[in-house]
């Protein structure tokens, strides 16, 4: 009797041929779906880093506000306040016309502006009180920290000891960062700002994994400052 079971020779070339078509098939539908998910997961962490790094810089802006202002010139007798301004707190500082006459916002002010804040803020940490600046340099958000001086402009001071990268793909445009509200009844200058509006458009650093586009994240936030007017 003849033996009808595999020939001993192994495999023919047909068999080989369709089981290699079949193994290519199946590892190109693999490693398809590792890519799409590889790349779905890049996207929505970048999406996440940049919704994280801008929550974390919207609440150190406000921070810095609601501690602007301290220590007041309350604190200090009349001649101590004049001979040692550096000493004391202006909640804001402003250009120009700084120290002696506030400038008013959206009107004659250069700083503060919809995109550039100075504050002057003791952390009580030993330093003194600091100019605390944030301002937008094309789609990055600076912040400098500058040591207050008597007789020294706050803008001029705070470019000198150079400004640090913050937050990165701002992208506001023509939306504003920063809005102000003032004291009522009183002048819209930079002795009366009460509160400080917070808006930050942010750019995620990788495309979508599905419409190609980066995602923009807004992050909003009001500051009220606390310490008295100078």
């Amino acid at each position: 009797m003849k033996n009808r079971g595999r020939s001993p020779n192994g495999y023919s070339l047909i068999e080989l041929m369709v089981a290699t078509a079949l193994f290519m098939v199946i590892t190109g539908a693999v490693f398809s779906l590792l890519y799409a998910a590889q790349s779905r997961y890049r996207a929505e962490s970048g999406a996440l880093s940049a919704f994280q790094q801008a929550n974390i810089a919207m609440d150190q802006i406000v921070r810095d506000v609601h501690s602007s202002g301290y220590p007041p010139a309350g604190v200090f007798t009349s001649s101590q306040a004049a001979s040692h301004p550096e000493w004391l707190a202006l909640p804001f500082a402003w250009s120009p016309g700084y120290a002696s006459t506030p400038c008013t916002v959206n009107s004659n002010c250069t700083v503060p502006s919809s995109s550039d804040l100075i504050l002057e803020v003791d952390p009580r940490n030993g330093t003194g009180v600091q100019w605390i600046r944030y301002s937008l340099s094309g789609t990055t958000l600076l912040r400098g920290v500058t040591p207050k001086t008597a007789a020294a402009d706050p803008v001029s001071a705070s470019d000198a000891q150079g400004m640090v990268t913050y937050l990165e793909n701002v992208t506001n445009g023509s939306v504003a960062i920063f809005t102000y509200t003032f004291d009522a009844g009183a002048a819209h200058d930079t002795a009366h700002i009460r509160q400080v509006n917070i808006c930050l458009m942010v750019q995620s650093a990788q495309a979508d994994w599905q419409t190609g586009q980066r995602r923009v994240f807004t992050v909003t936030g009001q500051a009220m400052r606390f310490n008295p007017n100078q």
